[in-house]
């Protein structure tokens, strides 16, 4: 009875039995695409949204520090938006109050840099969740995220940056734990960059020499007499170069020209890596004649604050709060004052840049 059965029935049995693997391969197929999707994550890179952006804020984070990049879009990224254009013109004006804040025009656009390698489902899905949400996740499929990865995610965001934003004219690079005066950035480098030598900024900043004209910037906090680390987490095991680390900008936040990004991009694969990206930015750039390297005490990006005034520009190793607060002061304030007291715990140096390294630092 059985056999009669299936001969009966043979060819519907057999439709069944194609149409059931085909709805399996294509389950599957669709699973792995989910897959796919979910580490393959990246920011936007169509042209038509990247390319007007003339300013990019690389913001070196880590898969589990939401928290922090909440805090930073709570706070800084908003003071983009005292910048805007008239007749192609970049200016600055205060517009920011608690109620009423101006829309922010596309000149200024910020990244997170997160390494995904090897990261497990779990994170894989809140980082894609965050980045439907908020679109400004620069994810590296290909790099494992970790404290001696730093230079080479630094080397693959800079390969992107140069690749998918075109109209670049600055890049500002700072840690998630640093609060950055984006708007004063943006309008210094409007007014004074790349020779940064305006009677407005004596007070502030040191440089070597007056080129005619200079082809790029490197600003920031400096130093030239650091000792290379034997052991330790900073221990570097390949440094060859000399006693000292060469002269380089901190790296709690600096900028670089876009001339420095195209020339780190194009030679990205014949450039030694150290494990502080910082370091290894001032490796890269060491045989560049024609930039302007600025050393500028409203950088405050040591390993710890050395205080708060008004005038700083970034103000390195700041927790969520902290933003919060530097945040509310500046909105109470129409962006007079950046902290409640000014204090200075440390004292600040200006850069010897007739000298050698060794001498170059003195407070």
């Amino acid at each position: 009875m059985f056999l009669s059965f299936l001969r009966k029935y043979r060819n519907m049995i057999l439709a069944s039995a194609f149409f059931f693997y085909i709805g399996c391969f294509l389950t599957l197929n669709f699973l792995r695409l989910d897959c796919v999707n979910a580490v393959s994550t990246k920011a936007t890179s169509d042209s038509s949204s990247t390319a007007k952006y003339e300013y990019v804020v690389l913001i070196i984070s880590g898969p589990d520090n939401e928290i922090k990049r909440d805090a930073i879009r709570g706070s800084w990224v908003k003071l983009a938006r005292n910048i805007f254009t008239v007749n192609n013109k970049v200016l600055y004006k205060w517009n920011h109050t608690w109620n009423s804040v101006q829309m922010q025009q596309e000149i200024v656009k910020y990244y997170f840099v997160i390494g995904t390698k090897n990261l497990n489902q779990h994170k894989m899905f809140k980082l894609k969740n965050e980045q439907n949400k908020d679109n400004d996740l620069l994810l590296l499929d290909n790099l494992e995220d970790s404290y001696k990865n730093l230079s080479g995610k630094m080397l693959l965001a800079l390969k992107w940056i140069h690749n998918n934003i075109k109209e670049l004219k600055y890049l500002i690079k700072c840690d998630d734990d640093s609060f950055v005066r984006i708007d004063l950035i943006v309008k210094n480098l409007e007014e004074y960059g790349p020779e940064m030598n305006a009677p407005e900024l004596v007070d502030f900043i040191t440089f070597k020499k007056i080129l005619p004209p200079f082809k790029g910037l490197y600003w920031g906090y400096f130093n030239g007499q650091a000792k290379v680390y034997m052991t330790g987490k900073w221990e570097e095991k390949d440094w060859f170069l000399c006693d000292r680390y060469l002269p380089y900008a901190l790296g709690g936040g600096y900028v670089i020209s876009q001339s420095i990004v195209e020339y780190i991009s194009r030679n990205a694969d014949l450039l030694s890596s150290y494990n502080s990206e910082d370091v290894s930015m001032g490796v890269w750039t060491a045989p560049l004649n024609g930039i302007n390297r600025v050393h500028d005490t409203r950088f405050d990006t040591e390993w710890k604050s050395r205080g708060c005034s008004k005038d700083m520009l970034v103000r390195h190793k700041q927790s969520p709060s902290d933003m919060f607060e530097l945040y509310k002061t500046l909105i109470h304030t129409h962006g007079e004052k950046f902290c409640k007291i000014e204090n200075t715990e440390r004292f600040s140096y200006f850069y010897n840049w007739n000298g050698l390294p060794s001498q170059c630092c003195k407070a």
